[in-house]
């Protein structure tokens, strides 16, 4: 319509000189010839500007800035300028390819992008999606063998890998410049947050106040006297104690958001008000649980550790030992035989929003993929195999599950190899509290490879460790077997550009959770932090998570292990008493152990001066770096390469016309 208004006016200022002779505004013939909205109403209009991009195709750009060049013109604008336009057709055609894949199927994660990259990628579409084949291919738990193409493709993915190295890192360093550190990100329920702080702070407030110096313990690999290699863990014998919980994870083929508030949460996970009255003995420090007592006496046991103990000392493999930390020790004497038990480490008094929302979330995802359904159903050995092969195919999916459960958490006590523990387990099994997804697990940490008389020859002693873990649940899988199963959340902040990768402290405290679980897998849940909205849930198996270690931070794992031992060895060398083991970034490689004295004395630790009121917050947030080789659902969809720009559209421009060379419409005008 506006095209007809202009035509209109510019006819009734300069008519045509055949319409004055005829008197008339327009003739027929030239509506006929001229007239776009005739052409529109027949049927026959055809768009001038269809295919203008084809007309440009063999123009070569390069040799047009080199001649802008020669004669002094100023490109800066012009490539500025270029790059925008560009940047916005390829995030329009991307959003138009959103619609569309949303249109067929939901894809989570999905973003518009808010900045403007500075240039193309080196690869074009092609490459990025067989790439990212490539890697998929790599990434997927399932070793599977080759196929002559998928050969070829990781030949050229191969050849191709100093290209998309260099364009990644131009890619990382070009997002990390564009990192708001003040961006206001809110601390999900908060109230629940401060409030279990609290009650955790109280329990350690009433801790002995005065320690003094006693030993130090060093932290570091290369201090230990033992090869790396040597270490193992190994499963004694698994003590079930009560029953699990089911955990259902969504498919993720529609929205999920995790929306909750703090009283909510409050009311399904209430902090104990009065910590000295707590009744669930899991709930209670190691050191104070009586079936840890009692277990270890039994056992064996030289040290006494929960999990959340174990993923302090086992995070301690980083070379900046930029990490503070407080744990209480208590050493108890049983019939001459010292144990030491290994509590919680002090609550951290300060952390970033990020930080605070992953702890927050840890209960989010309890709540909302953990049902307490959870009978427990009698079954003997006998009739295990036939009750499965004759069981009814429409029987409850409840009651199914509850059947396989009962036969994992028997198969899991029946590989005990120690009588003694077995018989106790079974002992303690009625007395427990129903439902509490807690274990108490024997391990062996040594040289467990060194023949005996080899050990006593050289004192190389093998530790037994008796570990407590509480698990979120046994999830059924699609072969009607049962795994235990922990849920890890993983916070996005930058999901328009890929997915973050997880920080050391997280995959060390996920393999560290894994590693002292006998066959159990963890799921780690990304989530957008604005929305909550889940974008993708990942399974890690120890395996996984060590790879993952080495990949992102070059750091072998298991060497922690040796840190691990060398804490252990320190500790049982002390006498009965409580002690506090700290370590604060000043000490180095050094954790340093104090002896609880009842009045202060000089260069005494005085604890109350490391208990906080109040658990502050960091102000400004680090840059979570983008996972080079994670693929989100997004990429994934769009079939691009995780941490690349956007990929050009073609490879390779076509051979160059010489300047000053005639047109092809030209020359056959001419002829």
């Amino acid at each position: 319509m506006l095209y007809l208004i202009v035509i209109l006016l510019h006819y009734c200022r300069h008519p045509a000189l055949d319409d004055l002779i005829d008197n008339v505004f327009i003739r027929d013939e030239r509506m006929e010839r001229e007239s776009a909205m005739y052409k529109i109403l027949a049927g026959n209009f055809t768009d001038p500007l269809e295919g203008i991009n084809d007309e440009y195709a063999d123009i070569d750009i390069e040799m047009i800035k080199k001649y802008l060049c020669e004669d002094g013109e100023d490109l800066t604008n012009l490539e500025d300028d270029k790059q925008l336009k560009i940047n916005q057709q390829e995030t329009k055609i991307d959003d138009n390819s959103c619609m569309q894949e949303q249109e067929r199927s939901y894809v989570p994660g999905i973003r518009k992008l808010s900045l403007c990259f500075p240039r193309k990628s080196c690869l074009d579409r092609a490459q990025h999606a067989m790439c990212l084949r490539v890697l998929l291919k790599l990434s997927d738990n399932e070793k599977k063998s080759m196929s002559d193409e998928e050969r070829k493709e990781f030949e050229q993915y191969m050849a191709l890998q100093e290209i998309i190295s260099k364009e990644q890192k131009e890619f990382l360093d070009f997002v990390k410049s564009k990192w708001n550190d003040a961006f206001a990100w809110n601390i999900k329920c908060n109230k629940f947050v401060v409030s279990k702080w609290n009650i955790k702070m109280q329990r350690f407030k009433k801790l002995p106040r005065y320690y003094i110096e006693s030993i130090n313990i060093p932290l570091s690999v290369q201090r230990t006297n033992l090869k790396n290699e040597d270490i193992k863990v190994t499963i004694l014998s698994c003590l079930q104690q009560g029953s699990f919980s089911k955990v259902v994870l969504p498919k993720l083929d529609h929205q999920h958001m995790l929306f909750i508030n703090s009283e909510s949460l409050l009311a399904q996970y209430p902090p104990c008000v009065e910590p000295d009255k707590v009744m669930q003995h899991f709930r209670l420090p190691v050191s104070e649980d009586t079936y840890c007592e009692s277990l270890a006496i039994e056992a064996g046991a030289d040290i006494v550790i929960s999990s959340s103990g174990l993923k302090c000392l086992l995070s301690n493999i980083d070379s900046d030992h930029s990490d503070s930390w407080l744990v209480p020790v208590v050493v108890k004497s049983h019939c001459g035989k010292n144990i030491v038990y290994i509590d919680k480490r002090l609550p951290p008094t300060i952390a970033t929003i990020p930080q605070k929302n992953t702890w927050v979330y840890k209960y989010i995802l309890r709540h909302f993929f953990v049902t307490s359904k959870s009978e427990k159903i009698k079954y003997t050995k006998e009739d295990k195999l036939e009750k499965a092969a004759n069981s009814d195919s429409n029987s409850n999916d409840n009651d199914l599950f509850d059947y396989y459960l009962k036969i994992f958490e028997e198969d899991l006590c029946g590989s005990n190899k120690s009588k003694k523990s077995d018989n106790l387990a079974s002992d303690k099994t009625d007395k427990i509290n129903k439902k509490t997804n807690v274990s108490y697990n024997l391990f062996e940490i040594g040289q467990t490879d060194l023949p005996e008389h080899e050990r006593i020859k050289h004192e190389v002693k093998v530790y037994q460790i008796l570990v407590r873990t509480k698990t979120d649940g046994i999830e059924m899988l699609s072969n009607n077997k049962c795994q235990p199963l922990i849920l890890a959340p993983k916070m996005e902040h930058q999901l328009e550009l890929g997915a973050e990768a997880v920080t050391l402290e997280e995959s060390l405290h996920q393999w560290a959770s894994l590693k002292f679980r006998p066959n159990t897998s963890l799921a780690r849940v990304r989530i957008e932090t604005n929305t909550s909205e889940i974008i993708q849930i990942e399974r890690h198996t120890t395996t996984s998570l060590s790879n993952e270690i080495k990949r992102l931070y070059d750091i072998k794992v298991e060497d922690s292990l040796n840190i691990l031992y060398n804490i252990i060895k320190g500790l049982s060398s002390l006498t009965p008493g409580r002690y506090i083991m700290r370590h604060v970034p000043q000490n180095g490689p050094f954790a340093y152990v104090y002896e609880h004295t009842i009045e202060p004395r000089k260069n005494v630790f005085d604890l109350h001066t490391v208990c906080q009121t109040e658990f502050q917050t960091i102000p400004n947030t680090p840059w979570p770096p983008i996972d080079h080789m994670m693929p989100t659902p997004a990429l994934r969809c769009f079939q691009r390469m995780p941490a690349m720009f956007y990929p050009i559209m073609h490879q390779k421009f076509k051979p160059i016309r010489s300047r000053g060379r005639p047109r092809k419409n030209a020359i056959n005008s001419q002829g």
